[in-house]
């Protein structure tokens, strides 16, 4: 997997697309993975036992298993891993190896670098379940002109492994000053070369708590801190909206830049989850602002543009709350999105016309970045146009689907008129399903759109049980199972938490079908319910009631009575 994010980076020709890849990757990893981490199911990225190995090709063993790959290469550096790439080829080729043997290749290829010294401790990345969380506060003392910055790793217990012990932690930063500009890192004991280190570094943690001083800090900077998502954790800082604000606006890491963005809608949306009164407003005026500046900045990507103005998802959302009420988060998202899409309605217009393409279809980074702003664009503009009852945009998306040249225009039109819930989706979606009835991967796409589709009154859960009537859907083909099934079950929450809980007895059902059919699908669509525990009342007690239905079908494949079993035991019990 590091492997083929490496690839498609370096397709890439130039930085920003590079970061977008990064983001993209990241993205999955907090969505999938960093749950199934804090899940009935973890396990290490090398488990140490199984009763199915099916239920082990997981977004840890793959995902998580890249990042340690990706924490080695950041260790030695890229020249210092291509010498260990040689080297572990010399060794093993055509041999049955180890991550063991892997990892101790590229530290011998490298004998004077951090892996090489700290390998033993590192390789409790493969040993150990779980996310660390890194806890990180800062000191300025003004008159000595330093920066200090504490840090503190833990790891949650995990089912099986109740304590956890201090991993390698490669932390990269950088410190802004007042203007947004680097400040030039030099640690406390270090010689003074005049000011001219580098704006960015990497610490490398080991222990528990560990402090590290900078010197030369004439004002309080804004840290930039776990650049490039340097590493796997969830990163805890006490930022303030303005640092925030200043990272999303000056940042040199694009990365960083993005999870500025991130963090500032994160704390908007928790905000109005845990109140009670109308969501019209969720995002306060700066935040807007700072995303219109991002739509009108001429020197940013088009693709980095639309990766900082989607919002957090509603997963995401729910795995920063200790209990979840899934349609407060669906509501409270679905009002930031409307929000959005009416405040930056200038800028929705602007982002289409400069950047929608008539002409011919090219593949490169660039282009691609622009179709999928584009896309979010018309998603915006015919989001607005629901609520305020204009036709011109949902006009222009329609013949913008008839007329596009290339499959992601044509898709990327749909989705927006299915997104935005309006009654010209249906021509749309049928002209589409005439057109590719006989190419079986894009009606995967279009079944999947329609049960993927924002909950409107709970209309989603009726409109699924229609796709399941179609001609065209089967369950006995795993592909057209996933589009409709999963893409309900796992990936639509605020359509599938409902409080009459007949979102979990239909996932009850087509597991206990699936089952029968084909138990490596049924046990992954299992999974859907892994965080049950952390629901509020009445979803709680109506999801453990149908995984216990599930649990109790006489019969059962190991691979499903291995999930549920895991998800109804008490998290200290060992798997």
């Amino acid at each position: 997997v590091f492997r083929d994010q490496e690839f498609s980076m370096d397709l890439c020709a130039d930085a920003s697309a590079r970061a977008v890849k990064r983001i993209e990757d990241v993205r999955v990893l907090r969505t999938a993975q960093f749950p199934e981490d804090a899940g009935p199911m973890a396990h290490p990225v090398r488990p140490d036992s199984y009763i199915e190995i099916s239920n082990f090709y997981t977004v840890t063993i793959y995902e998580k298993g890249a990042e340690v790959v990706r924490m080695m290469q950041t260790l030695v550096g890229r020249a210092g891993f291509e010498r260990g790439i040689t080297l572990y080829f010399e060794r093993h080729d055509g041999q049955a190896v180890t991550c063991d043997d892997f990892a101790q290749a590229i530290a011998d290829a490298n004998p004077d670098s951090e892996l090489a010294r700290l390998l033993p401790q590192f390789k409790r990345w493969y040993a150990q379940a779980g996310t660390p969380r890194l806890t990180a506060s800062a000191t300025h003392d003004a008159a000595a002109g330093t920066y200090t910055l504490h840090f503190e790793q833990r790891c949650p217990p995990t089912p099986g492994q109740p304590t956890k012990l201090p991993v390698v932690v490669p932390v990269s930063l950088g410190l802004l000053d007042a203007d947004g500009r680097e400040i030039a890192l030099r640690l406390q004991g270090e010689a003074d070369d005049g000011g001219h280190r580098p704006g960015s570094r990497t610490l490398v943690l080991t222990q528990q708590a560990e402090s590290f001083t900078f010197v030369g800090v004439g004002t309080e900077p804004v840290p930039s801190i776990l650049r490039g998502f340097s590493a796997p954790v969830i990163l805890d800082f006490p930022y303030t909206d303005a640092q925030l604000l200043a990272l999303l606006a000056h940042d040199t890491d694009p990365f960083n830049r993005w999870e500025a963005g991130q963090r500032l809608a994160l704390r908007s949306a928790i905000h109005a989850i845990a109140g009670a009164g109308p969501d019209e407003a969720v995002l306060d005026a700066s935040y807007v602002d700072a995303m219109r500046g991002v739509l009108r900045d001429d020197r940013l990507d088009a693709a980095f543009k639309e990766l900082v103005l989607t919002l957090p998802s509603e997963t995401y959302l729910s795995e920063q709350l200790d209990v979840v009420d899934p349609q407060r988060v669906h509501a409270v998202r679905e009002a930031m999105r409307a929000q959005l899409a009416t405040a930056l309605h200038a800028e929705w217009e602007l982002v289409y016309e400069q950047n929608h393409d008539t002409g011919a279809y090219t593949p490169d980074p660039l282009s691609a970045g622009r179709r999928a702003l584009v896309g979010m664009a018309l998603v915006n503009l015919c989001l607005a146009a629901r609520r305020s009852g204009d036709t011109v945009w949902p006009g222009r998306t329609l013949q913008r689907f008839k007329d596009a040249a290339n499959m992601t225009d044509r898709f990327n039109a749909l989705a927006a008129l299915v997104s935005a819930g309006h009654p010209l989706a249906g021509q749309a979606l049928a002209r589409f399903h005439a057109l590719f009835k006989d190419e079986a991967l894009v009606i995967d796409k279009w079944f999947s759109l329609q049960a993927g589709a924002p909950d409107r009154g709970g209309d989603v859960l009726p409109h699924v049980r229609q796709l399941m009537k179609h001609p065209d859907f089967s369950l006995k083909n795993p592909n057209r199972a996933r589009s409709v099934i999963f893409s309900y079950c796992s990936a639509n929450p605020g359509a599938f938490h409902r409080a009459d809980a007949s979102g979990y007895v239909f996932w009850s059902d087509r597991v206990i079908e699936l089952d029968a059919l084909n138990p490596q699908v049924a046990a992954r669509l299992a999974r859907a319910l892994d965080r049950w525990n952390k629901l509020a009342e009445p979803y709680r007690s109506a999801a453990r009631e149908a995984i216990v239905r599930v649990a109790n079908r006489p019969g059962l494949s190991k691979d499903t009575q291995e999930v549920v079993n895991r998800a109804l035991a008490d998290p200290a019990e060992a798997p």
